[in-house]
């Protein structure tokens, strides 16, 4: 009996510690060091660190496009928004992307072969190149699971 009322007794105590500590932190005002831990940006200027934010959420926005493009099979939107990150200077993020979307290609994902097959082409004849991955093995992977007359569609100059 004696320890059941111990039990209950530290377990009551507890409880009281505890309500009594999730009071005082709600009541009380946020501390200086709060303030002082403040995201503070760490570039040159604001609007570098603004311009990096702001790439930032296009590169997320990237991602989502991608993932759902690899649902849908047509990654248009994720190449649309890699190549603008590119265009921005925030090459780190875009050929990321891009170079995600080509391993894709070469599966297969993207449904308009024609169109993915011109993305390669523009790729290698402006003389981008991604680490470990060769645009020439892509084209080849997409112009193997292309029928001849895809294939030609695909090499005619676009309007």
């Amino acid at each position: 009996m004696k320890v059941d009322i111990a039990k209950n007794a530290t377990g009551s105590l507890t409880t009281l510690i505890a309500a009594a500590l999730l009071a005082v932190c709600a009541v009380a005002p946020p501390s200086a060091a709060a303030a002082e831990d403040a995201f503070v940006c760490m570039e040159e200027s604001q609007e570098k660190c603004d311009a990096e934010n702001r790439n930032m959420e296009l590169f997320i926005q990237g991602r989502d496009a991608f993932d759902r493009g690899r649902e849908t099979g047509d990654l248009g939107e994720a190449r649309r928004i890699a190549r603008e990150l590119v265009d921005r200077k925030d090459e780190r993020h875009g050929k990321a992307l891009l170079k995600f979307i080509y391993v894709q290609v070469s599966l297969g994902v993207h449904k308009d072969f024609v169109e993915a097959y011109r993305w390669i082409e523009t790729d290698m004849s402006a003389g981008e190149s991604y680490k470990r991955l060769d645009l020439g093995w892509v084209r080849d992977k997409l112009a193997a699971r292309m029928t001849p007359e895809q294939l030609a569609e695909a090499k005619k100059p676009k309007n």
